[in-house]
């Protein structure tokens, strides 16, 4: 771009990468400063004023670090001319380009795509042809975006991995994640971590037990929260070979839906956060604090605030529970009646074991009889027809039993702790201590809505 003035002309290099284009048409970092600072030297009027380098952004953000530092120096007056090399180094957005083009304006700044010569921004045709070459750059760029979630969505109907990075416990082989040797622990891992419901001791046991060493980020991301232990991913159900069951992956998600109220920066470390449904709406209580005034004989007023739980659904006028539940009086309640709780709970708890031990080995001697049909098919000692009237009529059988529920918490330890002194332990611990246990063997309390006695709470044990 020619430029009239007798004086140096400070000048900005600007670079930007991403990984694709270095990788697909070679612009590298270094083949656009080499090209840059070429241009400078061929022009006597110029002088570097400095590099600003953006590595693996796509030109249709914003955020870019060095770009921001770039736009800093533009405004604080130490930038005449901006160099880099062809137009979409710049922008591949004309809203972003449109926005910039009025800070370099205001401050008098100009540029140049030394690859792209006729890209002029001194002048009126030559800022419209600049936005009009904008748009096609952002078109491109979409359409370019368009065609690579199309791959991806196509890999993963055929159950092939989109990139080399695979959860722990998979490898890859032929395009296909399939069980890695690191497999089985990542099952104990989420296993113990459903019976800890906490993200250190599981880190802890990872470590000793397995010697898998990794961060807590990388333990609640690429595995608790990593769907595709159940085999699915997006839309496809059989992704890849499962790691955890359903229900295990199902207890993983309700164990941090109910660990999402309790904050670390909370000043107040709430009991029961997390614990107690709403029965009217069935969302989880939110903190709170009821403010309470007392005055005294002698003319002080004192002002108290107590911790407590509330239904935030109940301000936005979709619940009508406007009751208040203070911590103490929770917290008295379970304590005076959490034995007796336990023993209903227990009754009930026995005799549902039994029905899942009948229900079990129903289903184990069905499966058996259709292994045992198999066998006599592959020995040709039942014809194909024989096979398969009486595998259809065992699998009905078999789906006729009702599935084995997970196994629940067997309450007779937490029995056999309330049975001794109890309540003096517990009035020793702290308020993080007793969170951890009430959490141990409960799952949640359904508290009451207006109307109905205030201690008529619903408790369902782990």
């Amino acid at each position: 771009m020619a430029n009239t003035n007798t004086k140096l002309q400070r000048v900005a290099i600007y670079i930007r990468v991403s990984s694709d284009e270095q990788a697909e048409k070679g612009d590298s970092i270094r083949d656009q400063r080499e090209r840059c600072a070429r241009y400078i030297d061929e022009h006597k009027d110029m002088i570097l004023q400095d590099i600003y380098i953006d590595d693996g952004i796509s030109g249709q953000k914003l955020d870019r670090e060095d770009f921001g530092r770039l736009l800093l120096a533009v405004q604080n007056g130490e930038i005449d001319i901006i160099i880099f090399t062809k137009l979409d180094r710049w922008f591949r957005s004309l809203r972003h380009y449109l926005n910039t083009q009025a800070i370099l304006e205001k401050a008098g700044v100009s540029w140049t795509a030394i690859d792209q010569p006729y890209f002029d921004t001194s002048t009126p045709y030559g800022r419209a042809f600049v936005a009009q070459s904008m748009t096609w750059a952002e078109l491109e760029a979409q359409n370019g975006g368009l065609r690579i979630k199309d791959v991806f969505k196509t890999k993963v109907a055929h159950g092939e991995a989109i990139t080399g990075k695979v959860p722990r416990g998979y490898r890859i082989e032929n395009k296909h994640l399939v069980l890695s040797d690191e497999a089985p622990a990542i099952y104990d891992a989420v296993q113990y971590f459903c019976k800890t419901q906490s993200m250190g001791k599981t880190l802890m046991y990872l470590r000793d037990v397995h010697g898998m060493v990794m961060t807590l980020n990388n333990l609640r991301e690429s595995i608790l929260l990593n769907e595709k232990l159940t085999g699915r991913y997006r839309d496809n159900p059989n992704y890849c070979p499962r790691i955890i069951s359903d229900e295990m992956w199902d207890t993983v998600q309700s164990i941090f839906d109910r660990n999402q109220t309790c904050r670390s920066s909370q000043r107040y470390p709430y009991i029961f956060s997390g614990l107690l449904i709403c029965k009217e709406c069935g969302h989880r209580l939110t903190s709170t604090q009821i403010n309470c005034t007392r005055h005294q004989k002698n003319g002080v007023t004192r002002r108290y605030r107590y911790p407590a739980y509330a239904c935030k659904w109940y301000k936005q006028r979709l619940c009508t529970n406007s009751r208040e539940f203070r911590e103490s009086h929770i917290e008295a309640y379970l304590l005076e009646h959490i034995e007796e709780e336990l023993s209903a709970y227990s009754v009930e708890y026995y005799a549902k074991e039994r029905a899942v031990i009948n229900k079990s080995n129903q289903r184990q001697t069905v499966q058996k009889k259709l292994d045992r049909l198999k066998d006599l098919y592959l020995n040709e000692i039942i014809s194909l027809d024989e096979y398969k009237r009486d595998r259809a009529q065992l699998s009905e059988q078999l789906s006729n039993i009702p599935a084995v529920p997970q196994k629940r918490a067997d309450p007779a330890q937490y029995l056999q702790l309330l049975s001794g002194n109890f309540k003096d332990i517990y009035a020793g611990m702290t308020n993080e201590e007793k969170r951890t246990f009430w959490r141990s063997i409960i799952h949640s309390i359904k508290v009451p809505p207006i109307g109905t006695p205030i201690t008529d709470f619903e408790i369902t044990f782990l």
